[in-house]
């Protein structure tokens, strides 16, 4: 199997990249220290109320109060990557017989090329807090209305507050094998093992801080741009990666399983491309057992896991309010470990009914926690693992009819539950509960396929994360979030399939 791509990706998206409630207070400081340079007496003659529509040259006013009572920093994200990746896999299979059983191994060579060019550019802007929001100026009015001048630009509270560029080209090399023995009818063993070679090549181009020159702004004091000096990189991370498994089934109703692996992913190709990045591996040991139970065509699985992540990379770039930077990395480096127990079943109520459903109830949580950077490392052990809850699942009734000739109809319902979590590495800003319900049909007609698919039929509200760009490390100033991805409204979908 060999795959070849080649292309260039561009993306501009718009993110919030600080709490709104925290802006006006913000802006007030740097309006009255644009106006007075610093000094008292430019303070006493600073106006608070000092928004305007961007363009109209402070002539036109916006007073927060009139809408939200609020405005919104938010960040405008440009990137541009020529990308290009190469991948092969070659692999042999043989089945055999032994005295002590049948085997079914397999063995191959897997290798991959690609790379990439960097480059991304972000701009804070200042918006209103509404639907279609307009981008607002920031202005400093002396005592008789005159503008003296702005916090922003046309808009923007920095000029290139942040911007990144570079390359990277990578190769790697991977050796497998994996092993299905079943030694008799009711004892099965499975052992998989693949080892990888990497190898990484690029640079980064330094940037450093800039003022424009436009009295006028301090939008434009401290702009990033790029130096002219690079810094070239070589890294070769390798990684080891293994499963073992065996599956005893006690008799024809009931068994036992078990499982033990480890994962280790290297830190990505891009790290030699980016200043700052951190090149620790993680690494995961993973546990599990558990019981099965077949009654008739009902059937319950229960399994308990245990995962120590050691090492575990957990760095991320946040905002840096006091520079309107995005690009600069927080380096987390320790420990953590998930414990817990999940079901999975499905019951045969009568006829035509059945219900089916999945529960995990987990631990997740970081522990042993060590900043390179002087952030509070402390303040992160023994808190809940990012964006991951203590508690989810699912139930789904359905109806599953089958009529002469082979046609099948199935009607069905489902309930999600996800649990409490946290947007931030320290939990001081929660991701509320949520749960939602959808429902569906699907129709089997030879070889044609109908369905009828709704999601979130009650239109529940719930957030899937909070500001992945802004608040991974303090929150959001509240203790529940107050912006961040929102489920997915009521929606329906018809699919129709065909079989040849």
């Amino acid at each position: 199997m060999a795959r070849l791509r080649q292309g260039r990706l561009y993306r501009g998206a718009l993110a919030l990249r600080c709490s709104v409630h925290d802006l006006q207070s913000a802006g007030r400081h740097h309006l009255c220290k644009q106006q007075s340079g610093g000094g008292a007496g430019g303070v006493r003659q600073c106006r608070v109320s000092g928004y305007a529509f961007a363009g109209t040259n402070g002539a036109s006013l916006y007073d927060p109060a009139s809408q939200s009572g609020l405005v919104l920093s938010a960040q405008y994200r440009s990137t541009d990557a020529k990308f290009y990746s190469g991948q092969g896999d070659v692999s042999v299979t043989r089945k055999f017989d032994t005295p002590l059983g049948s085997h079914d191994i397999r063995v191959g060579v897997y290798g991959a090329d690609w790379g990439s060019s960097v480059f991304a550019v972000y701009q804070n802007y200042l918006l209103q807090v509404t639907s279609q929001p307009k981008t607002l100026d920031l202005v400093a009015y002396g005592a008789d209305g005159s503008v003296k001048g702005y916090v922003t630009d046309n808009g923007a509270l920095n000029d290139a507050a942040s911007l990144v560029g570079g390359k990277y080209d990578a190769q790697m090399v991977a050796v497998y094998g994996t092993d299905t023995w079943d030694i008799t009818d009711r004892l099965r063993i499975d052992l998989g093992l693949r080892q990888e070679w990497y190898s990484y090549n690029g640079f980064s181009q330094t940037t450093g801080s800039y003022n424009l020159g436009n009295a006028a702004t301090l939008a434009d004091n401290a702009t990033r741009g790029f130096t002219g000096a690079i810094v070239t990189t070589k890294f070769k991370p390798k990684a080891t990666n293994w499963t073992a498994g065996v599956n005893y089934d006690l008799s024809s109703r009931f068994g036992i399983y078990a499982r033990a692996s480890q994962l280790e992913v290297p830190a990505y190709a891009s790290a030699v491309a980016i200043t700052g990045s951190s090149f620790t591996a993680s690494k995961a040991k993973l546990y599990e057992a558990g019981v099965k139970a077949l009654v008739g065509h009902s059937y319950l699985y229960l399994t308990g896991f245990y995962t120590k992540f050691d090492p575990l990379s957990a760095s991320f770039t946040t905002f840096n309010p006091s520079t309107g930077r995005s690009d600069q990395i927080v380096a987390f480096v320790g420990s953590a470990e998930d414990k817990g127990i999940e079901a999975d079943g499905l019951l045969r109520v009568a006829g035509p009914l059945s219900v089916s459903g999945a529960v995990t109830v987990q631990d997740p949580k970081y522990i042993n926690f060590t900043s390179t950077t002087g952030a509070s490392a402390g303040a992160v052990a023994g808190k809940q693992i990012v964006r991951q809850p203590k508690i989810y699942g699912n139930i789904r009734p359905s109806l599953d009819f089958k009529f002469h000739g082979g046609d099948r109809l199935s009607v069905y319902g489902r309930y999600d539950y996800v649990g409490k979590r946290y947007v931030d590495v320290t939990n001081t800003t929660a991701l509320p509960a949520y749960g939602y319900f959808s429902a569906g049909m699907t129709f089997d007609h030879g070889p044609w396929n109908f369905q009828i698919v709704g999601d979130n039929v009650t239109n529940a509200h719930g957030l899937t994360e909070g500001n992945t760009a802004g608040d991974t490390l303090s929150g959001q100033g509240t203790p529940d979030a107050i912006f961040g991805r929102p489920l997915w409204g009521r929606n329906v979908r018809f699919v129709v399939g065909l079989k040849w």
